[in-house]
């Protein structure tokens, strides 16, 4: 009787009808192990009845492990027996197999691929949509080791398959086919970045937007097995894109599409300004010039930035008009240093859009500068190395066009304004941009953010602001999941669409992606006062001012709201003073005044909203804004209405 072994997923012999067949669980193991041995290295000989011994028990965990051995035999061939078949030979001192006796999903993986390298793909799909030796109940560290080696060969198999089959995938079925390998790899590999992309650029094709953020959610821990995606003839292009080889080396030029070159961009400039007060009494700030020189020198030895030597980053320091001097001498990146009482404060900027890429505080306090000096250089000069080629790479991808990237400049500048025409403005630019890149990232998430801000001044609660707003988070997330922004985007848009615990989620993952993203931590601190959690917010919010203390008037905003929550209103008014516009606040000023029994300031700031949102209603306006907790939302409308409205 001639008996099929199935290894993928559940292990098991079944007959040619397909029904299931007893067999010992080691003995089907050693079948496996053994015809591996035979398709690997033709090693059909008689394989030592010890070494199969240890591979099944492992010697160090089980001191009987022949008396084992001898007592499955005996099972082995009782079985073998009843069934007129011989699947494993014993002999007194070794065991093999009989290859001819049976067939086995294993020999699909041996065969040529003579039908063609998409036939050979699609053996390979079909064999491996388990994993091999999925299920089974006991297993010696040996076993372990030995089947996870399997399982890895295997992935290169069907990633070396998949590569030849590419250029020769032409219709709909063959794409499909490559969706499926595809798939089957990321299940093994969530981080490999080719399949990724080829994952992605799928879902974008199909226009499936939030399944492509739910993909990347999962990667992150753990991809279902099952996920349902189509790939078109575009994203296939793209797959070919990934697999068509190694870059060339870096070169002092760049081919253009029209087959000439040009001179390659140089390497962007970074100036690490010595925080003042230089001449300080104390060994805090003498030893601070040279921390900033160790870091210095740690980055001259990157190919990846070109870094402004410590004297000219000195006269930058001093001078009334640092602009001027970055303009001039085309400086990227600033890293601004500040030394206060016991730490210092270090804030990575990018020079052309003002954009604060990373910040971090170094409490000095715990450290021997000394002797320190040199690992806290060291920490200071990796975060930059890695935050500039971030920012770098994200930056190439998209700035070829100069008219694309100087609308995206404009548009970043107008966003940080909180009034409808630069609101409105920013989007203009965004879009603008968007013309020239589609898929650029920043600019998706900055489109996004304008939806959101003009939802907060209108006050109409216009769902489809916010519609728009979510969509374009998700494109952005899409474009670039590496992106915090994305996340943030898509966190303040699920906010004001009521899905506060969706919310929350979002703008954690932004904040894993990004610990120091100050913008993100802030929107994280206002998703927290409407969670109802305004102490928490607080802590938030202070995190993110201290990571920007020149906040953005949004910081001061969320730090009011926070406070106003917990009765503080005292303290909501002086975050407020502290704005450069305050006008978006000015409903906040008069619930604040109003809880403070001043009806004259109440008053002044009612009649200011007034004039701009003449039809502003305090129930219409709660309705819309969500609190997770009904206290919040009374506490509001009994300031407003003590105010007047």
């Amino acid at each position: 009787m001639k008996l099929r072994l199935e290894s993928f997923g559940e292990l098991r012999l079944i007959d040619m009808a397909g029904q299931p067949v007893a067999f010992p669980e080691k003995g089907l193991l050693a079948i496996c192990y053994l015809l591996d041995r035979y398709l690997q290295n033709g090693a059909g000989s008689e394989y030592p009845r010890s070494a199969l011994a240890r591979f099944l028990w492992d010697s160090h965990d089980n001191p009987d492990i022949m008396a084992n051995l001898r007592k499955t035999i005996s099972r082995i061939q009782a079985r073998q027996t009843e069934l007129g078949t011989e699947l494993l030979i014993f002999t007194a001192t070794g065991v093999r197999i009989k290859p001819d006796a049976f067939v086995c999903d294993l020999f699909e993986l041996a065969k040529s691929d003579g039908g063609g390298a998409l036939e050979n793909l699609r053996r390979l799909v079909a064999v491996l949509r388990q994993d091999f030796l999925a299920v089974l109940a006991d297993q010696s560290v040996s076993t372990q080791q030995w089947i996870a080696g399997q399982r890895d060969r295997h992935m290169a198999i069907l990633v070396d398959a998949l590569k030849t089959a590419l250029p020769t995938a032409r219709s709909r079925e063959d794409i499909s086919l490559i969706k499926e390998a595809a798939l089957r790899i990321f299940r093994d590999a969530p981080d490999d970045e080719n399949i990724r992309r080829i994952l992605l650029e799928a879902y974008e094709s199909e226009g499936q937007l939030e399944n492509a953020r739910r993909l990347f959610e999962a990667s992150r821990h753990g991809l279902e097995s099952a996920l349902d995606i189509g790939l078109d003839v575009q994203a296939l292009r793209e797959v070919r894109k990934v697999f068509a080889g190694s870059q060339s080396p870096p070169s002092v030029m760049e081919p253009l599409s029209d087959g000439g070159s040009r001179v390659a961009r140089p390497l962007p400039r970074l100036v690490l300004l010595p925080p003042g007060g230089m001449d300080a009494a104390g060994a805090l700030p003498m030893l601070c010039g040279p921390l900033i020189e160790d870091v210095t020198i740690g980055l001259c030895a990157l190919n990846t930035v070109s870094v402004v030597a410590p004297h000219t980053a000195a006269r930058i320091a001093g001078h009334a008009d640092k602009a001027e001097l970055i303009l001039r001498h085309s400086i990227s990146y600033v890293l601004d240093t500040r030394l206060t009482d016991h730490a210092l404060f270090v804030q990575l900027i990018h020079a052309s859009g003002d954009e604060v890429i990373w910040a971090e505080r170094f409490n000095l306090e715990k450290y021997d500068l000394i002797s320190h000096r040199r690992d806290i250089a060291r920490r200071i000069a990796r975060e930059l190395a890695g935050q500039v080629h971030r920012h770098e790479t994200m930056r190439h991808s998209f700035e070829g066009n100069s008219a694309a990237y100087h609308s995206y400049l404009l548009g970043l500048r107008d966003v940080k304004r909180l009034s409808l025409p630069d609101i409105r403005r920013s989007r203009k630019a965004f879009r603008e941009a968007l013309q020239h890149s589609a898929h650029f990232a920043p600019a998706l998430s900055g489109l996004s953010r304008t939806f959101v801000v003009e939802w907060l001044l209108t006050a109409r609660g216009d769902r489809e602001l916010l519609g728009l707003a979510e969509d374009y988070a998700n494109r952005a997330i899409v474009a670039d999941p590496s992106l915090a922004a994305g996340f943030r985007e898509l966190g303040v848009a699920k906010l004001y669409l009521g899905d506060i615990d969706e919310s929350l989620l979002a703008l954690k993952l932004a904040e894993e992606l990004s610990p120091h993203y100050a913008d993100g931590i802030a929107s994280y601190a206002d998703t927290l006062v409407h969670a109802s959690r305004p102490a928490d917010a607080l802590i938030k919010i202070d995190r993110a001012i201290s990571l920007n203390p020149l906040s953005p008037t949004d910081y001061l905003w969320t730090a009011a709201g926070a406070n106003f929550a917990l009765g503080q209103y005292a303290e909501a008014l002086e975050q407020i003073s502290a704005m450069d516009d305050r006008t978006p606040a000015d409903r906040l000023s008069a619930a604040c005044w109003a809880m403070l029994g001043d009806m004259k300031n109440a008053r002044l700031y009612m009649r200011k909203v007034r004039e701009i949102y003449p039809d502003f209603d305090v129930d219409k306006w709660l309705s819309v804004v969500p609190f997770k907790e009904q206290w919040q939302k009374e506490q509001y409308r009994e300031a407003l209405r003590r105010a007047g409205f």
